[in-house]
């Protein structure tokens, strides 16, 4: 239930953002969502059980907003499937003081329009800009189904799946954090390898071992990741310079320009053939190819196999990226990354063999869940469902750990002698002043942190 120093926030929006959003906020908040499909509200507040207010109509007749106090709104997001309907409305609550106006994209072009109309304030979120930044994080460190960097860019956290010929296998998590003290953490572990949804647990004693199909959460130092990879992954080829896309978007075509400048060799199969000309001109380095992203002979053609370092799925269509990465997985392409947006979709993803993944939706919603939040902690990361990263500045002594079973302390980034330095209390105590960088492993430990940490 929301408090009394809840924020009051309006979503417009009950697609897989909005409903996700709606969730993730209405703990702490009051929440208004609405849509002008009924079935899709009744969907979200069923399954969920949320306590949320609803309203159904049409947002393009700006008066269905009569039914909201206005002067008591904090934050409006615009997050359905139309750019010019999200930016409309914004412009509307952006005229009311005191409300902060957040709008989802999905075309870039609109992005810059806010300025241009003469309303500087709205903030805007485009997927394709966050999930390109995310892929590219990936080719730094190779070695990780994912990676974020956080804590203003002091620390990587990663993802890393331990297959049969990870250096990683049968090493103790205790040993390993022996090792890497003040300079990297195992975190946590999934439970059950061999179950298709993830749940990850804290790794207990130093009894604990790293087993094949095992997932294992990781922060690294920035200035400790170079010692990271040496220590761990020296033995590994991680070059990467044969990249394959699918897909004719913004991310696809955003990717290919960063990868080329890697030096990369990168081909990019379209199936639209006007937006295969569009991106032979825009993209004079790569190699466009005209056709189905699901054709298994073009893809072994045209060098999807063991040559290929990397198969990147990055259609707007989730089953037809999950199955052109399934058929890279069968012509044993090295690594594989499907981007999708619907949540049921990660179990089929984790099940194929696809090396990593990334989820727009979780991705949005981390940024602006962040962005909302920052005035009252500094900031949140959205792993999935149930894992999400908290960073926060401690105004009390606090034993992190102590709040609930099913939190992991990471490190703690703490002043001294005028130098900011990263440290693994051993007692997990965070003195005040620390900036603190945890881990949730459960939607009741988040809401254990966020009763001890939000004002």
């Amino acid at each position: 239930m929301a408090n009394s120093k809840s924020n009051n926030i309006v979503i417009l929006g009950a697609g897989s953002t909005g409903g996700f959003l709606s969730e993730e906020l209405s703990t702490e908040n009051n929440v208004t969502l609405i849509d002008r499909d009924i079935n899709k509200i009744n969907q979200i507040q069923t399954k969920n059980k949320l306590d949320i207010k609803t309203i159904c109509g049409d947002s393009a007749d700006l008066n269905i907003f009569e039914e909201i106090d206005l002067n008591s709104i904090d934050f409006f997001i615009a997050c359905t499937n139309d750019d010019k309907l999200n930016l409309l409305t914004a412009m509307y609550f952006e005229s009311v003081p005191g409300i902060q106006t957040l709008v989802v994209l999905k075309n870039n072009k609109y992005k810059d329009y806010p300025g241009k109309v003469g309303f500087p304030e709205i903030k805007t979120f485009y997927h394709g800009d966050i999930v390109s930044e995310k892929i590219m994080n990936l080719f730094e460190t190779p070695y990780s189904w994912e990676t974020d960097k956080i804590a203003d860019s002091q620390i990587l956290f990663l993802k890393i799946k331990i297959d049969e010929t990870s250096p990683l296998l049968g090493k103790s998590i205790y040993s390993l954090n022996k090792d890497g003290l003040n300079k990297w953490k195992f975190l946590a572990v999934t439970e059950d390898p061999g179950n298709q949804k993830l749940n990850f647990i804290k790794s207990t004693g130093p009894s604990t071992r790293l087993k094949k199909d095992d997932i294992v959460l990781a922060v690294v130092a920035y200035a400790s990741e170079k010692e990271f990879e040496e220590v761990y992954f020296s033995t590994e080829n991680t070059e990467l310079s044969n990249i394959f896309i699918v897909g004719g978007s913004y991310i696809a075509s955003n990717v290919a320009k960063k990868l080329v400048r890697r030096k990369c060799n990168v081909k990019l199969i379209v199936p639209e053939k006007s937006r295969a000309r569009e991106l032979s001109e825009e993209l004079s380095d790569v190699q466009i190819i005209l056709g189905e992203p699901t054709n298994e002979d073009l893809l072994k053609d045209n060098g999807v196999g063991e040559e290929c370092d990397y198969f990147l799925a990055l259609t707007d269509d989730d089953e037809i990226n999950v199955l052109s990465a399934l058929l890279s997985n069968k012509l044993k392409a090295k690594n594989s990354l499907v981007v999708y947006s619907k949540s049921e979709y990660q179990n089929v993803i984790n099940s194929i063999g696809a090396e990593r993944e990334i989820n727009t939706k979780f991705s949005i919603s981390g940024e602006i869940n962040s962005y909302l939040m920052r005035k009252r902690y500094s900031h949140e990361t959205i792993v999935d469902e149930n894992t999400k990263i908290f960073e926060f500045e401690v105004k009390e002594d606090l034993a992190v750990e102590k709040i609930s079973d099913n939190i992991s302390l990471a490190f703690v980034i703490r002043k001294s002698n005028d130098e900011r330095i990263i440290l693994d209390p051993e007692n997990g105590i965070a003195l005040k002043g620390d900036y603190v960088i945890a881990v949730t492993l459960s939607s009741d430990a988040e809401t254990d942190l966020e009763s001890k940490i939000l004002e």
